[in-house]
């Protein structure tokens, strides 16, 4: 099952095949994308690291509260009914970063990454190929834009307390965490006694 850091690599791995077919590179050429905390631009050494790139990093989880009453139970092996926590449904919030010194560079690979998920915005096994998603059947992710106001960007680059750089940021739909930790067991109900009131009385 795919998990948080599975899923951002995916859409970073994706990004690149794209970047690099677009610029003419040759295979294995230099990543365009890298994942890293762009609030964390004024560390040195990250800063270095992050220079010069397209920088992905996730800002925010969000709960996919329709589908939080999932199953909690299924049937064992031993014919005996196991009972589970429901799955955890999350969508990522992730912010695509262009931090590039020259400002004419960072509005066209910004650009790029926009006609990316223009032109595919769902990863699944089958559209994704070398992603090593081939044993996660029902594995889907949509991406979508998200349209923040002036005030949320202001707000957003606050708390990441550094200068605004270009950027774009999109919703991931829909990650699905599950421990399988079974909690308690039972037996199955296969037959129920019904008494008769009496109502004459």
């Amino acid at each position: 099952m795919p998990m948080i850091h599975d899923a951002i690599a995916l859409l970073a791995s994706q990004i690149n095949q794209y970047l690099n077919q677009k610029d003419g590179s040759p295979l294995g050429a230099a990543d365009v994308v890298v994942m890293g905390n762009i609030g964390q631009l004024d560390v040195p050494e990250i800063a270095a690291e992050l220079d010069n790139h397209i920088v992905v990093s996730l800002v925010n989880l969000e709960e996919e509260a329709t589908l939080k009453n999932g199953r909690t139970s299924s049937l064992q092996a031993s014919g005996s009914v196991g009972y589970f926590n429901p799955p955890l449904h999350i969508n990522l919030c992730v912010l695509w970063t262009a931090n590039y010194r020259n400002y004419g560079t960072a509005l066209k690979r910004l650009g790029q990454i926009m006609t990316f998920f223009q032109g595919k915005n769902k990863f699944t096994p089958s559209n994704s190929p070398g992603a090593g998603l081939t044993e996660l059947l029902d594995f889907s992710l949509t991406m979508e834009l998200l349209s923040l106001s002036l005030e949320e960007v202001n707000h957003l680059w606050g708390v990441l307390g550094g200068k605004q750089l270009p950027f774009a940021a999109y919703r991931g739909r829909l990650i699905t965490l599950e421990d399988q930790r079974l909690l308690d067991g039972g037996g199955l109900i296969r037959e129920i006694d019904v008494m008769e009131r009496d109502i004459t009385s």
